[in-house]
């Protein structure tokens, strides 16, 4: 990265890289090089995540394991099997394990986060 991103150093093969308060790198402009492809500002745009039931159901018929959870984050989408939200738990689709009453798809949240439920009639 040449001096680009402030505080960036390379652990093993991957860069860690520090972000500001506004949760962002710090990156200086250089002439050299390709161009950056990251962001200067924060995205603003929404994250979207959902169940493909479509995928679920031909996964069950085909007894395939494809990529059920789709992850859309601004005009990008990502397919997993499991997406972790930091601090708040992870979307979990695992047919090889589950659950007593059958499920396939979970949410498991970390213990610590407190719930507060609605009774809806």
């Amino acid at each position: 990265m040449d001096g680009r991103i402030e505080g960036a150093f390379k652990e093993g093969r991957r860069w860690k890289i520090p972000v500001s308060s506004n949760g962002m790198p710090k990156i200086s402009r250089k002439k050299k090089g390709p161009k950056g492809r990251w962001r200067v500002y924060k995205q603003e745009i929404m994250t979207f995540i959902h169940v493909n039931q479509i995928q679920l159901r031909s996964n069950l018929k085909n007894k395939t394991h494809d990529p059920v959870i789709s992850v859309k984050m601004g005009g990008d989408t990502f397919l997993s099997n499991e997406v972790k939200i930091p601090g708040i738990g992870r979307l979990i689709y695992d047919p090889e394990h589950k659950k007593n009453c059958g499920a396939t798809v979970w949410f498991e949240i970390d213990p610590d986060i407190p719930l507060k439920l609605s009774r809806f009639t």
